[in-house]
Formats: C-alpha cells, sequence, structure tokens
C-alpha cells in the first residue's frame, strides 16, 4: 500500500491531531469500515476534533479522506500476482482456498441480510432481470442466468461495454430489475445503468466490495462483498456466494412452480438421454 501523507508534518501536529494521525497510520485497514465516532473513541479525542482533523490535513470530511485512501490503495494486475506468489511460498492451493475462507467470513460480516432479503424479493416480482458484469465479472452474470433460467426466471445478460448495452437498456422498464457488478469504480457503463433507472423505473441492486462509491449511494439495493486488500490477487469467491445465495433462495420463494421446472428438466434428461448424454 502507498504510504499515507499529510498535509502538515506530523511533528507540527497538535496532541489530539497526532493520536488520530498514529491511529489512522496503524490502522489503515480498517478505517473505510470506521465513523468519525468510532475514531473518536478509539483515540480519545472528542467527535468535533476528528472533524476538524481532515480539513488540516488536506480533506473535507471523512468520506473523501476514505474515497482518496481507496485510490492510493489501487494496485495493478501484475502487482497484485506478484504479491499472492510471494505469499504462496510454492503453496499455491493452501493459500488460495485460506484466502477464499477469510473472503467469506468477511463478506459475511458486511452482507446487510435485510438487503439481501430485499435483493430477493426484487428479483422475484420482476418480470426481466437484467444482468452486467464487464471483464472478469462475466462468469458470475453466467452462472446467474444458467442457475434462474432453469426455474423460470427470465435472465438477460447485458453486453459488457459501449452502446450496445443500450440494446437492453431500451427494454427495461418499471417492472424489471437491473442487477450489476461494481468493482474498482464507477464505469461509463454503470453511469448510464443508474441514470436510465430513473427514466424507465427498473430497479438496481449493485454487487460491489467497495465501501465508498457514487454507485452505491444511486443504487436501490446494494450488497456488499470482500475480494481481499487493494494490493491483493481479487477472488471472485464471495461474490459467486452470493449469486449461489441469490438462486437458492429464489428457488424457495418460488416454491412448487420452480420444483415443478426442476422436475421437467429431470423429466427431459432422461427422455433425451440417448441423443444429449452428459
Amino acid at each position: 500500500m502507498n504510504k499515507l501523507e499529510f498535509e502538515i508534518p506530523f511533528n507540527q501536529m497538535s496532541k489530539s491531531q497526532k493520536k488520530i494521525a498514529d491511529f489512522i497510520l496503524k490502522s489503515t485497514e480498517r478505517i473505510p469500515f470506521y465513523t468519525e465516532e468510532d475514531i473518536a473513541t478509539k483515540t480519545g479525542v472528542s467527535i468535533a476534533t476528528v472533524s476538524r482533523f481532515w480539513r488540516s490535513i488536506g480533506y473535507d470530511n471523512l468520506k473523501s479522506f476514505k474515497k482518496n485512501l481507496q485510490e492510493t490503495q489501487h494496485s495493478t494486475p501484475a502487482r497484485k500476482m506478484q504479491h499472492v506468489l510471494a505469499k504462496t511460498e510454492g503453496e499455491v492451493v493452501v493459500q488460495m482456498v485460506t484466502s477464499a475462507a477469510i473472503n467469506l467470513e468477511e463478506t459475511a460480516r458486511r452482507i446487510s441480510y435485510q438487503a439481501f432479503e430485499q435483493s430477493v424479493d426484487a428479483l422475484n416480482e420482476s418480470d426481466t432481470i437484467y444482468v452486467h458484469g464487464p471483464g472478469a465479472t462475466s462468469c458470475l452474470t453466467d452462472l446467474l442466468r444458467f442457475r434462474l433460467n432453469r426455474i423460470g426466471i427470465n435472465v438477460s445478460i447485458m453486453a459488457q461495454s459501449g452502446h450496445e448495452l443500450l440494446e437492453s437498456l431500451v427494454h427495461a422498464g418499471p417492472k424489471d430489475v437491473v442487477l450489476y457488478f461494481g468493482f474498482v469504480r464507477k464505469s461509463p457503463e454503470a453511469t448510464v445503468i443508474l441514470d436510465q433507472a430513473s427514466e424507465s423505473g427498473y430497479k438496481t441492486i449493485l454487487i460491489t466490495d467497495l465501501l465508498l462509491s457514487d454507485m452505491i449511494d444511486d443504487s436501490d439495493i446494494v450488497l456488499q462483498v470482500d475480494r481481499g486488500d487493494a494490493d491483493e490477487f481479487h477472488s471472485l469467491i464471495a461474490p459467486m456466494s452470493i449469486v449461489e445465495s441469490l438462486s437458492v433462495s429464489l428457488a424457495g420463494r418460488r416454491g412448487d412452480v420452480a420444483m415443478n421446472k426442476l422436475k421437467q428438466l429431470h423429466a427431459l434428461r432422461k427422455q433425451y438421454s440417448s441423443l444429449l448424454p452428459k
């Protein structure tokens, strides 16, 4: 992670400012999760002192500091791969499985179960679910469509980028949902999806590992996951677990309708097993 720099040197800070600065430097990875009240409690200063601190080091407020912190923690793919290889020391599978378990444990802490239930409700009540997943997350959109289509839920995968995205959005209306994956930063496509939502009336569900983003503020429902620290190899295990959880919950919500579709699928497999073997 890049070294944090403040506008005023540490030795020129007041006693209270030094307490806050020292706490930030020692707890950088946890700062995105803290409120000003949390920081005040942990450093033994007043909330007002914490609020004034951000301007003294060159930021408007805690939110702008967190945003800058997130940007400075951004790492290149090469650095992330070098980082994970350096940590594994030949035991790649052990390290990767252990890291995935940590991602899942952190996701269990971050996820809002109320937001999850709201997502299930919205998806269950929608006419069509449009999903958008750029880059590596395209495998998640394929998985969601596979899981939901087989229980009779209409899922449409949107173009990853460019004006072809509009070919899907033009059909999305008040009875539909657009579920999208937003990692790293707000893309032009995400901007269009959110902007058009106010025009067309569809609901938006964001799956993200970001803690600060305009996408979070502008989306109807947000599901938080963990993909690892900023300078580490980013795993898709946690967002995949959310996709699977949504799929299972929707099957349960659909009840006999979903079960009958699965039974029909099983019957078709038996009927055509000689022509279309596994």
